[in-house]
């Protein structure tokens, strides 16, 4: 194929045009005619006249003006960042009229987001690890220990329960309205890097490092912050329970991993250090933990990264194990 010859000078049209682009008031317009016109090899053919190409050039700007001669690229300049496509901050969906944002919390494991959506699209609100959420009266404080995304339909609602931790042993367990701050705090910056690669963490083991890495508790305070009764259990239940001390041991290990430099008063709780190697579930990893050892023992280390079984389902490794056997035995 023959290319057609260019006539590489530019015509006294053109040379026109350009002057009055370079005065034209609307920037996205100015640019788009302007990377048209540096196009010779579109707008010079000898096979397009002056005519066409002065057609060109008006249907451009046709289809850039509204009736009222306004460009329409300034009206997408002013596009809000979930008409864009990009998901909304807590922050910017509280200041969105047509969005009414409910926080809720009971000041020590309970925290969520309710949003009702009277815009004529859906959007996706954001909530980052670290937002910091707290009671009408600012003495109870909650942060959220992992990022969720919170999808809403368009004329509908959606509610988020999110994994959250108390910032204080302070705080009263008492569920009532919340709001969200823009404070931080960057004393659990660690803790929150290491909580976003371990989604099998239990909310309880994430408390407790919560709470020595800011106060510094020992277990019996932890004791006491575990002491008010919670929803659903039973009517007498001891403490600490297996568990309990099980999670202590597996917020030991979290904290020489977050915080190898710092001193707990967790540690060196003598009381606890009693029950952990006493209670079978955690005794290897406390033994790890305390620096004791077996005389002649050849047995494998326990992981200290690694969180321990505390219950049925909590997703530990021990059940994901046992999930897999079951499915494969129903295959049968």
């Amino acid at each position: 194929m023959v290319s057609e010859p260019i006539d590489s000078a530019e015509s006294p049209f053109l040379s026109a045009m350009r002057a009055f682009m370079a005065n034209c008031a609307y920037p996205l317009a100015n640019q788009m005619t302007t990377s048209i016109l540096s196009h010779s090899r579109f707008l010079a053919r000898r096979s397009l006249g002056e005519g066409g190409r002065l057609l060109c050039l008006l249907g451009i700007a046709v289809a850039m003006c509204g009736g009222d001669g306004r460009a329409r690229a300034d009206v997408s300049a002013a596009l809000t960042p979930e008409q864009a496509g990009a998901a909304l901050t807590p922050a910017q969906a509280l200041a969105r009229k047509d969005l009414a944002c409910a926080w809720n919390g009971n000041g020590r494991d309970s925290l969520s987001l309710t949003v009702d959506n009277k815009s004529d699209g859906p959007l996706q609100i954001d909530i980052p690890a670290g937002q910091i959420a707290a009671n009408r009266a600012g003495a109870a404080k909650m942060i959220v220990l992992r990022a969720a995304q919170l999808r809403v339909p368009a004329h509908g609602s959606a509610e988020a329960s999110l994994p959250a931790a108390a910032l204080s042993s302070a705080n009263a367990l008492a569920s009532e309205p919340f709001q969200a701050l823009s404070d931080a705090e960057p004393r659990l910056d660690g803790l929150l890097k290491y909580l976003s690669t371990q989604p099998d963490a239990p909310r309880e083991t994430a408390q407790l490092a919560t709470l020595c890495l800011l106060e510094n508790i020992d277990f019996q305070k932890w004791e006491q912050f575990l002491a008010p009764q919670k929803a659903g259990d039973p009517a007498i239940q001891p403490h600490p329970t297996p568990a309990q001390v099980t999670q202590a041991v597996d917020a030991m290990g979290i904290l020489r991993t977050v915080a190898p430099t710092q001193t707990f008063a967790l540690a060196n709780d003598s009381g606890l250090k009693l029950l952990a190697l006493r209670n079978p579930w955690c005794r290897a990893k406390a033994m790890q933990l305390y620096g004791i050892s077996i005389p002649g023992g050849d047995g494998q280390l326990p992981n200290l990264g690694q969180l321990l079984h505390t219950r049925p389902g909590d997703n530990c490794p021990i059940c994901r194990q046992r999930a897999l056997m079951q499915q494969g035995a129903s295959d049968f």
